[in-house]
């Protein structure tokens, strides 16, 4: 095998690793808001299965610009004073964040 098919191979595997982590804490997070372990269990093993996807597709970049993207919001929902509002300001802020990241993908592959 050749070293650059090597190099590719540990890419993909910390890129999947690091998505798996990234979105199960992201979902065990959530639970924690919610305040049930059902749901820190079940959201948690859902992120981590859906990072591991995207991970696995190449999208490190579009899982940082999420990222960004929720922290931002979760900012402006912290300083609204409710935790209802830091949870869907998050959401938000993740979800635009996404829609971005996949324009800015696109044109960067131009």
């Amino acid at each position: 095998m050749k070293k650059s098919q090597d190099l590719s191979r540990i890419k993909s595997r910390n890129d999947i690793l690091f998505g798996a982590l990234l979105m199960g804490t992201t979902g065990v997070l959530i639970g924690l808001v919610v305040d049930s372990a059902m749901a820190m269990l079940v959201v948690g093993v859902l992120g981590a299965f859906i990072g591991g996807l995207v991970g696995w597709a190449g999208g490190r970049v579009f899982l940082l610009i999420i990222c960004f993207g929720v922290l931002i919001g979760a900012f402006l929902g912290y300083r609204a004073g409710d935790q209802d509002i830091l949870i869907i300001a998050s959401g938000t802020g993740g979800a635009i964040a996404g829609f971005i990241g996949a324009q800015v993908s696109l044109f960067l592959n131009k």
